[in-house]
């Protein structure tokens, strides 16, 4: 972690003891962190795993993708989801946009990593597969 780039977390989380209630304490711990990245309330929220919610987040990250690496500094009003600057084909192929030749805006940190002579491929490049599995669940 040099600081050259952003991190991404993934986080899985269970109501422990749960009775059924889908407005319980993860409910409210994941409304509150997609208000945190989108400055939103929205109710699709309320269904995360609905086609509906995942489009709509995925419209947002790509705006705020066009904003962040545009060539004009813009205010993104408090919003930090920002899609991952990578395509993945029907076949999982993943490649660079276009745009950036394959380093973050202003930056000569790579999209994708490279490979480490100490940590294993999965640690430090990214094939995308987890990424075709949402992609054929959604029918992206």
């Amino acid at each position: 972690m040099d600081g050259e780039r952003d991190t991404e977390i993934a986080l899985g989380c269970r109501q422990a003891g749960g009775n059924g209630n889908r407005r319980g304490d993860i409910f409210a711990y994941r409304t509150s962190l997609w208000y945190e990245h989108t400055r939103r309330f929205e109710a699709k929220f309320a269904e995360p795993e609905s086609f509906e919610c995942v489009k709509m987040l995925r419209e947002i990250g790509e705006d705020m993708w066009r904003k962040y690496s545009g060539e004009e500094a813009i205010d993104m009003e408090g919003v930090h989801l920002v899609n991952y600057p990578v395509s993945v084909s029907a076949e999982g192929l993943v490649k660079d946009l276009q745009e950036g030749g394959g380093t973050f805006p202003d930056t000569t940190a790579r999209v994708r990593g490279r490979r480490s002579k100490v940590l294993p491929p999965i640690c430090t490049t990214w094939n995308g597969n987890a990424w075709l599995l949402i992609q054929k669940k959604c029918d992206f």
